[in-house]
């Protein structure tokens, strides 16, 4: 088996980043690629993110693997002090890949849910100093600083051409607290019927957590949303991370289906 760079960026990923394998009559079996993501926010005890994919056949796999563990060890040695994750995202049903995940030592301890919950009642008081507002999206400067905003907190981007298709749906909403015309925290709803609408995205700023601050503008968003005739919503979550399982259970949120099993290594 034959291991190999791109001679340029694949799929936007630096060719040093991604591994080509064939066999001996140069045949290609497969790719592999890995991804740093400091995610400070969304994973703060494991901030160094290395996301890793493996598309080829199974006997290419194990020779891939090993070239993205020595990749994980020269992107980490430019970290030394943080602690961090090797992780992939796959389906529950990919047995032979969550069998081959296991073999190698990674744990499941991590898993991206759907969750559903009745829109939870409340008053919603802004943070002292802070005001209640819908967010700007009128430009498309807006629009871009807004995704940037969100996806800062999530593993996968919420894409430009995502969040323009939602703001055509009838019950899509995104707001904010802000203080001094900084946000504070902010919230994206969306649907197409009143019968369950998505939270797509809830996020609050570091400093401002543990203080309800999320919470309280769920309840805010979840008020407009009743008085437009929703009564429950869809919602997704990573059961690794203690802050979104936290809210969930505050909701009594229930576990409809698990979408993606998300297998991992622990560094440090």
């Amino acid at each position: 088996m034959r291991l190999s760079h791109p001679s340029a960026p694949f799929q936007g990923i630096p060719a040093e980043d991604v591994f080509f394998a064939a066999n001996d009559q140069f045949v290609q079996m497969g790719y592999s690629y890995i991804i740093l993501n400091m995610q400070e926010d969304l994973y703060p005890e494991r901030p160094l993110q290395m996301y890793i994919d493996i598309q080829a056949q199974s006997t290419a796999r194990n020779i891939l693997l090993g070239a993205l563990l020595g990749r994980s060890e020269q992107l980490r040695a430019h970290y030394p002090q943080l602690k961090g994750r090797i992780y992939t995202e796959i389906s529950p049903a990919q047995f032979d890949l969550v069998t081959f995940y296991n073999q190698n030592g990674f744990a499941a301890g991590d898993a991206r849910e759907e969750h559903s919950f009745q829109l939870p009642l409340g008053s919603a008081q802004p943070p002292m100093g802070c005001e209640f507002a819908s967010v700007p999206l009128q430009t498309p400067q807006d629009q871009h600083a807004f995704l940037a905003r969100l996806n800062r907190y999530r593993l996968s981007p919420i894409s430009h051409d995502f969040l323009l298709m939602q703001m055509q749906q009838p019950y899509f909403l995104a707001l904010g607290f802000y203080r001094a015309g900084h946000p504070v925290a902010e919230i994206m709803m969306t649907g197409g019927s009143p019968d369950t609408a998505a939270l797509v995205m809830l996020y609050v700023q570091r400093d401002m957590r543990r203080r309800g601050v999320g919470r309280s503008l769920l309840v805010a968003a979840c008020d407009l949303m009743r008085q437009r005739g929703v009564t429950s919503a869809l919602t997704q979550g990573f059961s690794g991370n203690q802050a979104q399982a936290g809210l969930l259970r505050s909701l009594g949120a229930t576990r409809r289906r698990v979408i993606s099993l998300l297998p991992g290594l622990n560094l440090g």
